[in-house]
Protein backbone atom coordinates (compact mmCIF):
# COMPACT_ATOMS: atom_id res chain seq x y z
CA UNK A 1 0.00 0.00 0.00
CA UNK A 2 1.13 3.56 -0.58
CA UNK A 3 0.31 6.75 1.28
CA UNK A 4 -2.95 6.93 -0.66
CA UNK A 5 -4.36 4.32 1.73
CA UNK A 6 -3.81 6.70 4.66
CA UNK A 7 -5.56 9.45 2.69
CA UNK A 8 -8.47 7.06 2.09
CA UNK A 9 -8.72 6.38 5.82
CA UNK A 10 -8.89 10.12 6.50
CA UNK A 11 -11.69 10.51 3.96
CA UNK A 12 -13.64 7.58 5.41
CA UNK A 13 -13.21 8.85 8.97
CA UNK A 14 -14.16 12.42 8.10
CA UNK A 15 -17.33 11.34 6.30
CA UNK A 16 -18.35 8.89 9.05
CA UNK A 17 -17.41 10.79 12.24
CA UNK A 18 -18.12 7.68 14.30
CA UNK A 19 -18.55 7.91 18.07
CA UNK A 20 -15.11 6.84 19.32
CA UNK A 21 -14.18 6.37 22.98
CA UNK A 22 -10.60 6.90 24.14
CA UNK A 23 -9.01 6.16 27.52
CA UNK A 24 -7.39 9.23 29.11
CA UNK A 25 -5.71 9.48 32.50
CA UNK A 26 -3.65 12.56 33.34
CA UNK A 27 -2.88 13.29 29.66
CA UNK A 28 -0.23 15.78 28.55
CA UNK A 29 -1.08 19.06 26.93
CA UNK A 30 0.06 17.68 23.56
CA UNK A 31 -2.36 14.76 23.87
CA UNK A 32 -5.26 17.08 24.69
CA UNK A 33 -4.37 19.35 21.78
CA UNK A 34 -4.24 16.39 19.36
CA UNK A 35 -7.72 15.24 20.42
CA UNK A 36 -9.12 18.71 19.95
CA UNK A 37 -7.88 18.53 16.35
CA UNK A 38 -9.09 14.94 15.90
CA UNK A 39 -12.72 16.06 16.34
CA UNK A 40 -12.67 16.57 12.57
CA UNK A 41 -12.69 12.78 12.18
CA UNK A 42 -14.88 11.47 15.00
CA UNK A 43 -17.25 12.31 17.80
CA UNK A 44 -14.79 11.66 20.62
CA UNK A 45 -15.72 10.46 24.10
CA UNK A 46 -12.94 10.60 26.70
CA UNK A 47 -13.08 7.92 29.40
CA UNK A 48 -11.00 8.64 32.50
CA UNK A 49 -10.24 11.86 34.34
CA UNK A 50 -9.64 14.60 31.73
CA UNK A 51 -10.92 15.78 28.36
CA UNK A 52 -10.19 18.77 26.12
CA UNK A 53 -12.79 21.52 25.94
CA UNK A 54 -15.68 20.51 23.70
CA UNK A 55 -15.18 16.74 24.16
CA UNK A 56 -17.52 14.61 26.26
CA UNK A 57 -15.94 13.15 29.40
CA UNK A 58 -17.12 10.01 31.16
CA UNK A 59 -15.33 10.01 34.50
CA UNK A 60 -14.16 6.65 35.78
CA UNK A 61 -11.68 5.32 38.32
CA UNK A 62 -11.47 2.15 36.21
CA UNK A 63 -11.29 3.57 32.66
CA UNK A 64 -10.08 0.28 31.15
CA UNK A 65 -13.22 -1.54 32.25
CA UNK A 66 -15.54 1.37 31.46
CA UNK A 67 -14.15 1.84 27.94
CA UNK A 68 -14.74 -1.83 27.11
CA UNK A 69 -18.20 -1.76 28.73
CA UNK A 70 -19.18 1.19 26.53
CA UNK A 71 -17.83 -0.60 23.47
CA UNK A 72 -19.51 -3.94 24.10
CA UNK A 73 -22.85 -2.27 24.90
CA UNK A 74 -22.66 -0.26 21.63
CA UNK A 75 -22.76 3.05 23.48
CA UNK A 76 -19.75 3.95 21.34
CA UNK A 77 -19.03 2.78 17.78
CA UNK A 78 -15.37 2.05 18.39
CA UNK A 79 -12.59 2.57 20.90
CA UNK A 80 -8.96 3.67 21.12
CA UNK A 81 -6.91 2.60 24.15
CA UNK A 82 -5.26 6.00 24.53
CA UNK A 83 -2.87 6.26 27.47
CA UNK A 84 -4.51 3.83 29.88
CA UNK A 85 -3.00 0.50 30.93
CA UNK A 86 -2.46 -2.00 28.12
CA UNK A 87 -2.53 -4.98 30.49
CA UNK A 88 -5.80 -3.97 32.16
CA UNK A 89 -7.46 -3.01 28.86
CA UNK A 90 -6.50 -6.26 27.11
CA UNK A 91 -7.70 -8.18 30.17
CA UNK A 92 -11.04 -6.36 29.99
CA UNK A 93 -11.33 -7.18 26.27
CA UNK A 94 -10.54 -10.84 26.90
CA UNK A 95 -13.06 -10.88 29.74
CA UNK A 96 -15.68 -9.62 27.29
CA UNK A 97 -15.01 -12.63 25.06
CA UNK A 98 -12.72 -10.94 22.51
CA UNK A 99 -9.65 -12.93 21.42
CA UNK A 100 -6.95 -10.26 21.38
CA UNK A 101 -4.70 -10.33 18.31
CA UNK A 102 -3.40 -7.07 16.86
CA UNK A 103 -1.46 -5.67 13.94
CA UNK A 104 -0.08 -2.13 13.71
CA UNK A 105 -0.57 0.23 10.77
CA UNK A 106 2.61 2.17 9.95
CA UNK A 107 3.58 4.64 7.23
CA UNK A 108 7.25 5.19 6.42
CA UNK A 109 8.60 7.05 3.42
CA UNK A 110 5.35 6.73 1.48
CA UNK A 111 4.96 3.00 2.26
CA UNK A 112 1.90 2.11 4.35
CA UNK A 113 1.78 -1.39 5.80
CA UNK A 114 0.53 -3.50 8.69
CA UNK A 115 3.04 -5.13 11.04
CA UNK A 116 2.37 -8.14 13.29
CA UNK A 117 2.85 -9.46 15.87
CA UNK A 118 3.45 -6.33 17.95
CA UNK A 119 2.47 -7.70 21.36
CA UNK A 120 5.50 -9.29 23.03
CA UNK A 121 3.47 -12.37 23.97
CA UNK A 122 1.82 -12.85 20.55
CA UNK A 123 2.96 -15.25 17.84
CA UNK A 124 4.95 -17.35 20.33
CA UNK A 125 3.96 -20.68 18.78
CA UNK A 126 3.70 -21.85 15.20
CA UNK A 127 -0.04 -22.32 15.61
CA UNK A 128 -0.42 -18.83 17.09
CA UNK A 129 1.67 -17.24 14.36
CA UNK A 130 -0.32 -18.96 11.62
CA UNK A 131 -3.61 -17.90 13.20
CA UNK A 132 -2.38 -14.30 13.45
CA UNK A 133 -1.26 -14.38 9.81
CA UNK A 134 -4.60 -15.73 8.63
CA UNK A 135 -6.59 -13.26 10.68
CA UNK A 136 -4.43 -10.36 9.56
CA UNK A 137 -4.75 -11.24 5.87
CA UNK A 138 -8.51 -11.84 6.22
CA UNK A 139 -8.92 -8.53 8.07
CA UNK A 140 -7.24 -6.67 5.22
CA UNK A 141 -9.47 -8.41 2.69
CA UNK A 142 -12.51 -7.43 4.77
CA UNK A 143 -11.60 -3.75 4.43
CA UNK A 144 -11.08 -4.03 0.69
CA UNK A 145 -7.37 -4.87 0.33
CA UNK A 146 -6.10 -7.93 -1.53
CA UNK A 147 -3.03 -8.29 0.66
CA UNK A 148 0.52 -9.02 -0.33
CA UNK A 149 2.07 -10.70 2.71
CA UNK A 150 5.74 -10.90 3.67
CA UNK A 151 6.68 -13.56 6.24
CA UNK A 152 10.00 -12.86 7.99
CA UNK A 153 12.24 -15.32 9.81
CA UNK A 154 15.65 -15.51 11.47
CA UNK A 155 18.04 -15.83 8.54
CA UNK A 156 18.56 -15.95 4.79
CA UNK A 157 16.95 -18.96 3.15
CA UNK A 158 20.39 -20.45 2.50
CA UNK A 159 21.36 -20.21 6.20
CA UNK A 160 19.88 -23.61 7.05
CA UNK A 161 22.30 -25.50 9.26
CA UNK A 162 23.90 -22.52 10.99
CA UNK A 163 21.96 -23.07 14.23
CA UNK A 164 18.93 -24.96 15.47
CA UNK A 165 17.17 -21.70 16.31
CA UNK A 166 17.68 -20.30 12.81
CA UNK A 167 16.61 -23.60 11.25
CA UNK A 168 13.38 -23.60 13.27
CA UNK A 169 12.64 -19.98 12.41
CA UNK A 170 13.19 -20.58 8.68
CA UNK A 171 11.00 -23.69 8.74
CA UNK A 172 8.22 -21.81 10.52
CA UNK A 173 8.41 -18.95 8.03
CA UNK A 174 8.22 -21.31 5.09
CA UNK A 175 5.29 -23.18 6.66
CA UNK A 176 3.24 -20.02 7.38
CA UNK A 177 3.81 -18.59 3.88
CA UNK A 178 2.80 -21.91 2.29
CA UNK A 179 -0.38 -22.19 4.36
CA UNK A 180 -1.35 -18.61 3.44
CA UNK A 181 -0.88 -19.41 -0.25
CA UNK A 182 -3.09 -22.48 0.18
CA UNK A 183 -5.72 -20.14 1.64
CA UNK A 184 -5.56 -18.03 -1.53
CA UNK A 185 -3.36 -15.19 -0.28
CA UNK A 186 -0.31 -13.74 -2.05
CA UNK A 187 2.39 -14.61 0.51
CA UNK A 188 6.18 -14.82 0.32
CA UNK A 189 8.75 -16.04 2.82
CA UNK A 190 11.46 -13.35 2.89
CA UNK A 191 13.73 -14.82 5.57
CA UNK A 192 15.56 -12.04 7.39
CA UNK A 193 15.51 -9.70 4.36
CA UNK A 194 12.97 -7.19 5.62
CA UNK A 195 14.07 -4.76 2.91
CA UNK A 196 12.53 -7.08 0.32
CA UNK A 197 9.13 -6.64 2.01
CA UNK A 198 8.98 -2.96 1.09
CA UNK A 199 5.72 -2.29 -0.74
CA UNK A 200 3.85 -5.27 0.71
CA UNK A 201 0.69 -4.81 2.79
CA UNK A 202 1.31 -7.11 5.76
CA UNK A 203 4.70 -7.86 7.29
CA UNK A 204 4.88 -10.77 9.74
CA UNK A 205 7.80 -10.65 12.17
CA UNK A 206 9.30 -13.92 13.49
CA UNK A 207 7.73 -13.38 16.94
CA UNK A 208 6.18 -10.75 19.19
CA UNK A 209 9.47 -9.58 20.70
CA UNK A 210 11.10 -8.90 17.33
CA UNK A 211 7.84 -7.40 16.06
CA UNK A 212 7.67 -5.02 19.01
CA UNK A 213 11.32 -4.06 18.49
CA UNK A 214 10.63 -3.38 14.79
CA UNK A 215 7.60 -1.29 15.69
CA UNK A 216 9.44 0.79 18.29
CA UNK A 217 12.47 1.27 16.02
CA UNK A 218 10.36 2.49 13.13
CA UNK A 219 8.14 4.71 15.27
CA UNK A 220 10.55 6.16 17.84
CA UNK A 221 13.84 6.20 15.92
CA UNK A 222 13.05 6.22 12.20
CA UNK A 223 10.13 8.66 12.40
CA UNK A 224 7.40 6.39 11.00
CA UNK A 225 3.80 7.43 11.48
CA UNK A 226 1.80 4.93 13.52
CA UNK A 227 -1.96 4.87 13.02
CA UNK A 228 -2.59 2.33 15.80
CA UNK A 229 -3.09 -1.42 16.02
CA UNK A 230 -6.62 -2.74 15.40
CA UNK A 231 -7.73 -5.89 17.18
CA UNK A 232 -8.39 -8.54 14.51
CA UNK A 233 -12.05 -9.32 14.98
CA UNK A 234 -15.29 -8.65 13.13
CA UNK A 235 -17.18 -8.21 16.41
CA UNK A 236 -16.01 -4.73 17.47
CA UNK A 237 -13.68 -1.90 16.43
CA UNK A 238 -10.84 -1.47 18.90
CA UNK A 239 -7.54 0.26 18.09
CA UNK A 240 -4.62 -0.22 20.44
CA UNK A 241 -2.13 2.64 20.82
CA UNK A 242 1.21 2.95 22.56
CA UNK A 243 1.39 5.29 25.55
CA UNK A 244 4.72 6.56 24.17
CA UNK A 245 2.89 8.77 21.66
CA UNK A 246 1.77 12.35 22.27
CA UNK A 247 -0.66 12.57 19.34
CA UNK A 248 -3.67 10.24 19.10
CA UNK A 249 -5.11 11.66 15.88
CA UNK A 250 -3.98 8.61 13.86
CA UNK A 251 -5.66 5.98 16.04
CA UNK A 252 -8.87 8.05 16.12
CA UNK A 253 -8.82 8.29 12.31
CA UNK A 254 -8.22 4.55 11.98
CA UNK A 255 -11.02 3.64 14.41
CA UNK A 256 -13.54 5.96 12.74
CA UNK A 257 -12.54 4.75 9.26
CA UNK A 258 -12.88 1.09 10.30
CA UNK A 259 -16.38 1.76 11.58
CA UNK A 260 -17.18 3.27 8.20
CA UNK A 261 -15.66 0.38 6.24
CA UNK A 262 -17.33 -2.31 8.31
CA UNK A 263 -20.75 -0.70 8.48
CA UNK A 264 -20.94 0.91 5.06
CA UNK A 265 -21.40 4.35 6.60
Amino acid sequence: MDRGFIDLLREKARSCRARIGIGLVNPSGDVLESLASAKEYAEIVAVGDTAPEGIELIRSDTPEEELIRLLMSSEIDGAVRGNISATKTMRALSGAGIDVMRMALLELGGWAFFLAPVGIDEGDTLRGKLELARRGASFLKMIGIEPRVSVLSGGRLEDVGRSNRVDTSLAHGEFVAARLREDGFDASHRGILIESACGDDLVLAPDGISGNLLFRTMLLICGATAMGAPVLTDEIVFVDSTRARSDFTGPVILASALVSMRCGR
